[in-house]
């Protein structure tokens, strides 16, 4: 699909499409030869998020976000595009501004809402650090700005009638850094939840992304919301009045409702109700059963009302699956009789599926399985239409056909893609020591050749959709395959399938650290996939790496203890820490507490030094490099000291203005590039011939002599 701007002058038309790089394709002979993939390329993905079709159906709004490394900024887009193949998409507003959600960092898209005549389009919109709602249509020459408020759009959805906007304010700008500076001058007394992170700084407010929150905070870490309205046809902005507020349906179910309602709402609470189009009958998803599964994540199933009221559980096992990481979505058919609903299926839970059922049947129609990663479907007459990746496409906009389950695209807004040329992609299933079903993809290197044996890297920790950098987006998995080595995605989410469903928060925490430390089963699943490719004649195992982000760090961290490994961290293994870095007032410093005792007490003390990478510094020989933030480089110091200590070949960079997922492009850029580099180096012993990076060789050639010479002792 063509993507045309709507500008307000020829000179716009101009720069959007130098912009975009979608000028109309010159005709030629034969297609030209396919390029390999290159670290701008992941870098610069139009990423497409806050997806949302008009009430007629006949359009979907959403949202683009593009990253330059070279500026170090953002491009943000505002598309209206028809539901119908071979259409166009328009352009209808851009931004340089992206959401980021604190502490945590990564990027969200705008709130979207359309008017029920599906002419304009509303939304969240960030312009000179303040968040406001905009509007446009396809028939405008330049978007509006409706509100001009001192604080933040915390939230805003459209009322029922469709002539009034809600939305919620949090506290002015004037405000918080008034709060802030009085904290700074009296201090911050130390509280659960704590108003002062050492890695964040003050928490006063934690809501200003322009996402809904709750209100079960402190006073001083509340966004203390006020609820306004925009009067569509007047043109003004009031204060809600409560019966208004009443009158609005519950939000959709979110973590936020989990957090406000805690674990009662996955026994009890009914979820993603949804009424027939004729208003008379309602399908949901409820916990199976209740007294078995008490845990985060409970095993839901599909049950709906027949025509007298009567409530009917759906009996297939395809209408059974997990709550948020399983169940994605229940429309109903416009015959008003059959439910389609979307849901992970094997092998492994690795396909989505999309199946229908009609209350009384025994068994579901198949609609869809399939290996691409479908999301934020959408229903409009016959077809639902969603955003599809595959393992070598980033996201798009396809339509799914509800009678033949036939995906349809409509619009693609990253078209260059189709001059990359890509290796072979294959998906192949394992088990952890236990018995856990686990599943990763096999990303072959490019030219492969059958008995030759390949370098490894092994990314983590989700595996689905685009390949694109693994979880955290730090690892150039395409990239890693062009330079000749093999990349095994690895996927985690159902290897604490079984305890996330039974364990009552927060002993979930418990069962969840028990696994990953003790029983090491994620380690093991890893190493199992890794074992099978090496009996296959795929992988080196003189030469595998692997890598870690967030929960993988840890999983990197227990499987640098059992098998030395080439190795990239990117949020630090500090694996068990021999001291506390958490508040002891927090689930996870409680759950270390009751599984390896507490610090410095005599079982803390034996059980941490056990499982603590620091403590086992010097029979770690893995070349580990570091990429940190500055916000968490206080909890990594410790194992970086103590490997650099004894001598240990460790690289390590911190990354100013920073969260935990690192936001700004051009450090994802350098993070890329360092990874890359790092296991060239290591697993290949390939170099970078780029003038610029010769002082980096210099020093990984120093400390490549001096780590074999420490091997040469070792082995004597």
């Amino acid at each position: 699909m063509k993507i045309k701007p709507v500008p307000p002058a020829i000179f716009g038309i101009m720069i959007i499409i130098l912009t975009l790089g979608l000028t109309a394709p010159l005709q030629a002979k034969s297609a030209p030869p396919k390029r390999d993939i290159t670290i701008d390329d992941l870098i610069s993905i139009r990423d497409i998020s806050s997806m949302r079709l008009s009430p007629d159906g006949k359009y979907i709004a959403f949202q683009t976000v593009q990253r330059h490394s070279d500026r170090n900024d953002f491009t943000l887009q505002w598309y209206i595009a028809p539901t119908q193949a071979g259409a166009t998409a328009r352009i209808v507003d851009t931004g340089t501004e992206p959401f980021i959600i604190k502490p945590a960092g990564y990027l969200t898209g705008s709130t979207i809402a359309w008017t029920p005549d599906s002419k304009w389009i509303y939304y969240t919109k960030r312009k000179q650090d303040s968040i406001q709602v905009w509007r446009a249509s396809l028939n405008t020459q330049q978007a509006q700005q409706i509100t001009h408020k001192p604080g933040d759009i915390q939230s805003m959805r459209m009322g029922p009638d469709g002539k009034r906007l809600f939305f919620t304010l949090g506290r002015t700008h004037a405000e918080i850094e008034a709060l802030k500076a009085d904290g700074d001058r009296r201090g911050y007394l130390e509280q659960n939840p704590p108003l002062y992170y050492v890695s964040h700084g003050p928490m006063i407010p934690p809501c200003t992304d322009g996402k809904p929150r709750s209100k079960t905070f402190d006073k001083n870490l509340a966004c203390l919301l006020t609820n306004w309205v925009y009067d569509i046809g007047a043109g003004s902005v009031r204060t809600a009045a409560q019966a208004e507020l009443d009158a609005l349906p519950p939000l959709d179910d979110t973590l936020d409702v989990i957090a406000r309602m805690g674990i009662q709402m996955s026994k009890t609470v009914r979820k993603m109700q949804t009424p027939s189009p004729d208003g008379g009958r309602l399908a949901w998803i409820e916990n199976a059963d209740p007294e078995v599964y008490k845990g985060v994540f409970p095993l839901m199933a599909l049950t709906a009302t027949t025509a007298d009221g009567t409530p009917l559980r759906c009996p297939a096992p395809e209408c059974l699956d997990q709550d948020l990481v399983g169940f994605g979505g229940i429309w109903w058919h416009p015959n008003g009789r059959e439910i389609i609903f979307k849901v992970n299926n094997d092998p492994h839970h690795s396909l989505t599926a999309f199946y229908g059922w009609t209350p009384g049947d025994q068994h579901v129609r198949p609609l869809l399985r399939s290996d691409d990663s479908l999301s934020g479907c959408q229903i409009t007459g016959l077809q639902l239409i969603c955003g599809q990746e595959s393992w070598t496409s980033p996201k798009k906009i396809a339509a799914l056909d509800l009678e033949s389950g036939k995906l349809t695209p409509l619009i693609d807004v990253n078209p260059d893609f189709k001059a990359i040329r890509f290796t072979k992609v294959e998906k192949i299933l394992g088990e952890d020591a236990y018995g856990h079903k686990v599943y990763g993809h096999l990303v072959y290197p490019k030219d492969y050749q059958k008995g030759k044996k390949y370098p490894l890297i092994v990314t983590q920790y989700h595996s689905y959709g685009f390949l694109r950098g693994a979880t955290g987006h730090e690892q150039p998995i395409h990239a890693y395959a062009r330079d000749g080595i093999a990349v095994l995605s690895f996927d985690h989410r159902l290897n604490r399938a079984d305890y996330q469903k039974t364990a009552v928060f927060p002993g979930t925490n418990v069962a969840h650290f028990t696994n990953l430390h003790i029983k090491e089963g994620p380690a093991t699943a890893v190493e199992n996939m890794v074992d099978r490719l090496v009996a296959r004649g795929i992988a080196d195992p003189d030469h595998i790496g692997v890598t870690g982000f967030s929960y993988g760090d840890q999983v990197l961290s227990t499987m640098l203890l059992r098998r030395n490994y080439a190795a990239v961290s990117s949020a630090g293994p500090p694996s068990v820490p021999l001291h506390n870095v958490l508040p002891y007032s927090s689930n996870t410093a409680k759950a270390f507490a009751e599984i390896f005792g507490k610090p410095f007490s005599e079982k803390g003390l034996e059980m941490r030094v056990k499982y603590s990478l620091e403590a086992h510094a010097s029979e770690i020989d893995s070349p580990i490099l570091m990429n940190v933030t500055d916000k968490e480089v206080y909890s990594m110091l410790s194992v970086y000291y103590a490997l650099t200590g004894e001598g240990k070949p460790v690289e390590m960079y911190t990354y100013p203005d920073e969260y935990h997922i690192k936001w700004q492009p051009a450090h994802n850029y350098w993070i890329y590039s360092r990874n890359l580099d790092w296991f060239n180096f290591w697993l290949r012993g390939a170099e970078d011939g780029a003038p610029e990076k010769s002082p980096q060789y210099e020093r990984w050639r120093k400390l490549r002599e001096s780590h074999e010479t420490h091997l040469k002792r070792v082995k004597k």
